[in-house]
């Protein structure tokens, strides 16, 4: 069984960054550049240290396969538990529901098998309950 998990607003705490996205030319390198120093939002992290070590954990997030080095890098000093990072390609700029539905069918393709997945996106919520995977829903914020 996997678990799928959003990283910004699920797990880490950007609230620092989304200033630059608040202007008509949002800054998405800005934005992404200063990942590495979000807080890690611990109420939620509790939930991956009560999954069954059977239970593969699938961070699919939107961000952008280029700070992938500095995502890993957080999930180290964070002590998150992870056993995989699904990102965006850095050549995708579509809505993420599309990239986290088709990391799902990805992941099923591998043999995986997505049991439950945990974002903070209602538009991704949505496209996980189409592929049958039931998610959690956390208010960010970010997406009002």
């Amino acid at each position: 069984p996997t678990l799928c998990v959003d990283v910004d607003g699920v797990l880490a705490d950007a609230t620092h960054r989304q200033h630059l996205l608040r202007s008509r030319w949002r800054d998405w390198d800005g934005f992404f550049e200063a990942a590495g120093a979000d807080g890690l939002l611990a109420q939620q992290a509790i939930l991956l240290d009560t999954v069954a070590a059977d239970h593969v954990i699938a961070m699919v997030t939107a961000r952008p396969a280029w700070i992938a080095d500095i995502t890993i890098a957080w999930f180290i000093e964070h002590d998150v538990r992870w056993d995989l990072l699904v990102m965006r390609s850095n050549s995708d700029f579509g809505p993420s529901a599309k990239m986290k539905a088709a990391a799902v069918e990805n992941l099923r393709t591998r043999g995986l098998d997505p049991v439950l997945a945990v974002d903070d996106d209602a538009r991704n919520v949505a496209a996980y309950a189409e592929l049958g995977v039931p998610c959690v829903y956390i208010h960010s914020g970010y997406h009002d």
